[in-house]
């Protein structure tokens, strides 16, 4: 609502009473005028006429009328008594006793009425009218007419008077009206610059405004792209770090396995440890930053709590760490399941924990979980460390501060943990605190509104618990040669076979000729990324089983990626991607992924089929076949199989599993020679180096050392472009892929090989 200034409200007041003024002087004026214009013909002026009229004729009457004929002469008399009588009755009678002149005029014309009725009455009784008579009434009427005539006129002259006080009231009415006029005027000029400069300062406030707002945008603008161009920052800065420490912690968790000197080993355990410490830092700054954006999510979803808390502490109870002892108490009351954020609860316990065990050189840590009101669960994590300062207490809880900062030169990390796990327990529905004092220790505490949940407890249980890992059949897609050679190393130490391709043209030619347990996907790839791979399966899926009804013939796509914000784990699920590895990651987080999906392709291989026939040859008669001096060269430079590999392979995975993956491996043999044969006619360099190179790849994980020396042969003249030597090549990759078969029977690998 507008609100004047205060000389404008005055001024608005003075004109609006100015104008009701106006109106009520105009009024009255009217009114005024209207009363001039009706008092000349009121009653006093007629009454007043009349009755000299009367007397006038009466007179003439007089004059004329005969001495016989008195008749007339008697009916004006009773006329003329009769206007007579109107002069005593209202206003006549009121203005004739205005003043003693109009009285004395009064009285003398009754007396001459009263004198003229002392003469007419003799004729009314029928007398003559004798001359003497008549000039008795002559001179009485005269004498009358002469009072009738001054009575008028003074009356005429008390008109005049009143007119002239009329007139001048009027004047001063039209000097009211035209003041209120000019006071109007006045005021209203007033007013109406008062509304310019106020419609010249509302204008001024508004383009104030409109520039302030025009600012304000600007630099909300202006902090959205800050904004964004730091989420970029982040996301771009954690890809380009993860994807090298990816590599770094992978090629760590291999070099595990390796036979090293004890020397070696404590270097291995050093960089595992910088390795993982550099995951967390960076996972600390990537979850602040979303932190401080708000873009901090909180699912909810029924989870086993016991098992995620033993799943949560394993590795803690599964190793001393130096003197300090872990405990755990868990309340017998507790809900086997609950619905919350298993994820973001198990973050903020392992970074508690974490910290407990930092800063506590002998002792014990203790987690204590129990159950709480209002179906709220708290959780308790004790320490005997070095504890806070009460000056200190609430400091840690600042971005990248530490209590200590000798302490903090002696450990790892950012100073954002504890920040990072009070803001996810608030974005829980709690609160975290501390009660701590220097030299005894600390204590973190929250509760959380976890409701108990009995409708999934079985399925969860189920879920949840540990399983061997199923064998199968991955693809892997990644542009980059280290990450394809580390995802397929860790998949052959885990007992799984692998193809590997480098974009998502040739991922979409593997899906369409082979058939696959499991894909990972990298999102960023040249040619055709991983999301727009995704949904071009999808919608080839979707088409082929169109009708069936068959919900297991979905293809398992895993994203495999360094970049781990929300939006694009909401991105790869939008594509069609069902779950979402980061990197970097260890072979135990593989195999938890590997281990969600059940495998399909192994288990189609019927144990007891004689899985391997030698391809037939017919249609590559005419080839030359291959020298028994050049097979048997390569034969004796390298074994068959290569016994080291086979005893890796039996140490790090079951029998059942090495069985299931050499079947698979030999029972996809023949389709890749018949691939290479059709890319030899067709010309197809490039399809046939891909295929050797897969075969070479799946070769070398299960130590076929034979094949791989004549794959190598076969991609060397691929590359080269060479045509005339590959069929002979490929014949001779056919006979060592039989002895080969035959190779592995006599290892006791597949116990039921017919």
């Amino acid at each position: 609502m507008l609100k004047l200034p205060y000389r404008s409200r005055v001024a608005a007041t003075a004109t609006v009473l100015f104008f009701v003024a106006a109106l009520v002087a105009g009024g009255l004026t009217f009114d005024r005028q209207q009363e001039l214009q009706h008092r000349i013909l009121d009653t006093v002026t007629w009454n007043l006429y009349q009755f000299d009229r009367m007397v006038r004729e009466m007179r003439i009457q007089a004059a004329e009328v005969s001495a016989d004929d008195i008749d007339s002469l008697v009916l004006d008399y009773e006329i003329l008594h009769g206007r007579s009588d109107l002069l005593r009755q209202g206003q006549t009678r009121d203005f004739l006793r205005q003043t003693s002149a109009s009285q004395e005029l009064y009285r003398r014309a009754e007396q001459l009425i009263d004198d003229l009725g002392g003469r007419v009455e003799p004729l009314e009784q029928g007398g003559r009218l004798l001359d003497d008579d008549r000039d008795a009434l002559k001179q009485t009427l005269g004498q009358l007419q002469n009072v009738s005539r001054d009575m008028l006129l003074q009356h005429k002259a008390s008109v005049a008077e009143l007119r002239t006080q009329d007139t001048q009231s009027m004047l001063r009415l039209y000097g009211v009206v035209l003041a209120c006029i000019v006071l109007i005027m006045v005021t209203g000029t007033v007013l109406v610059l008062a509304l310019m400069r106020e419609g010249r300062a509302h204008t001024l406030k508004a383009e104030l405004l409109q520039a302030q707002s025009r600012a304000l945008k600007e630099a909300v603008e202006r902090a959205e792209n800050a904004s964004r161009a730091k989420s970029d920052f982040m996301a771009i800065m954690s890809h380009e770090m993860r994807t090298p420490l990816s590599g770094v912690m992978g090629m760590t968790d291999l070099l595990r396995d390796e036979s090293l000197s004890d020397q070696g080993k404590r270097h291995i355990e050093g960089l595992e440890a910088s390795a993982t410490g550099l995951r967390s830092v960076i996972n600390d700054v990537l979850d602040y930053t979303r932190l401080e954006t708000g873009r901090i999510e909180v699912e909810r979803e029924l989870f086993a709590l016991r098992h995620m808390l033993d799943q949560t502490t394993l590795g803690y109870r599964s190793q001393r760490l130096g003197d300090v002892q872990f405990l755990m108490r868990l309340a017998p009351d507790l809900p086997a399941c609950v619905e919350g954020d298993q994820h973001r609860l198990r973050q903020v316990l392992q970074n508690l924990l974490n910290n407990a065990f930092k800063f506590t050189r002998q002792g014990f840590v203790m987690l204590r979980v129990s159950c709480a009101q209002d179906q709220r669960i708290a959780f308790v994590v004790y320490d005997t460390g070095c504890g806070i300062s009460q000056q200190d207490v609430e400091r840690i809880f600042e971005p990248f501060e530490q209590s200590d900062p000798v302490m903090a030169r002696r450990h790892d990390g950012a100073g954002l943990g504890l920040p990072i796990a009070r803001s996810l327990v608030r974005a829980m529905g709690g609160d975290l605190k501390v009660d701590s004092q220097l030299g005894s220790g600390s204590r973190f505490w929250f509760e959380l509104p976890l409701p108990a949940s009995d409708q999934k407890e079985e399925k969860v249980e189920v879920a949840s618990a540990p399983a061997p890992l199923a064998p199968h059949h991955v693809l892997v897609v990644d542009d980059n040669l280290l990450n394809r050679e580390l995802v397929a190393s860790m998949l052959a130490r885990l007992g799984q076979s692998c193809e590997v391709v480098s974009n998502g043209e040739q991922a979409l030619q593997a899906l369409s000729q082979r058939d696959f347990d499991l894909v990972l996907m990298d999102l960023q790839m040249p040619v055709m990324d991983g999301l727009e791979t995704t949904r071009r399966w999808r919608e080839r899926e979707a088409a082929i089983h169109r009708g069936d009804g068959d919900d297991d013939a979905r293809l398992p796509i895993i994203a495999v990626t360094a970049n781990v914000l929300p939006e694009h784990r909401r991105a790869s699920r939008e594509a069609g991607m069902d779950d979402l590895i980061g990197k970097p990651f260890t072979r135990q987080d593989l195999g938890q992924v590997l281990g969600r999906f059940p495998s399909r392709v192994y288990p189609s291989l019927d144990p007891d089929e004689n899985f391997w026939t030698p391809p037939s040859t017919s249609a590559h008669e005419g080839a030359s076949a291959p020298s028994q001096t050049a097979t048997e060269e390569r034969v004796a430079s390298a074994d068959l199989l290569s016994r080291t590999t086979l005893q890796e392979l039996r140490s790090m995975v079951s029998a059942d599993a090495l069985e299931r993956m050499v079947r698979g491996y030999l029972a996809r043999f023949p389709a890749r020679i018949a691939r290479l044969y059709t890319a030899h006619e067709e010309r197809d360099f490039d399809m046939l180096v891909g295929e050797a190179r897969e075969l070479r790849h799946a070769s070398t994980t299960l130590g076929c050392t034979a094949v791989v020396a004549v794959v190598e042969a076969i991609i060397e003249h691929g590359e080269m472009g060479r045509h005339e030597p590959l069929v002979p090549l490929i014949k001779e990759l056919e006979d060592i892929g039989t002895r080969t078969g035959l190779a592995w029977r006599t290892t006791g690998v597949l116990d039921s090989f017919r």
